[in-house]
């Protein structure tokens, strides 16, 4: 199946996520952009998305909790945390929890292009096994 590539955008700095929503729908992607991790949990169960790229820093559930329940609920979706200020702890939590990867926010596009290009990859062909497995 040919998906169209659609990203979920979840960021409370309006400046960052502006910045980063642009980037990728000139970049020939679908963007949503919601303010929280419960109102992109929300969106997710309504819309066929393949990469979220999250901040770690939002109020209302803890990054690895979230990464987690996205896998629950929709495995075949990637998830790349964001962040101002990253440390290495912060990145093998992220990993570990089931994050596609984790992304200073600022990086070059040269480096989050591809990045989200190889997440929606993974995304669709992850989705076609799911797919397949529930048809058997």
């Amino acid at each position: 199946m040919n998906m169209q590539p659609t990203i979920l955008l979840i960021d409370d700095e309006r400046r960052s996520g502006g910045w980063l929503g642009r980037t990728v729908r000139l970049a020939g992607y679908v963007c949503y952009q919601v303010e929280s991790d419960l109102e992109g949990i929300r969106l997710l169960e309504k819309e066929k998305i393949q990469v979220i790229m999250s901040d770690v820093d939002l109020p209302d559930m803890d990054f690895t909790d979230f990464v987690k329940t996205v896998k629950v609920k929709r495995p075949y979706v990637e998830v790349i945390l964001l962040t101002t200020h990253g440390s290495i702890y912060e990145a093998v939590r992220a990993i570990k929890s089931g994050a596609f990867d984790y992304l200073i926010k600022g990086t070059d596009n040269d480096v989050l292009l591809p990045m989200l290009a190889e997440a929606n990859e993974n995304a669709c062909k992850h989705y076609e096994s799911f797919h397949h497995l529930e048809t058997l």
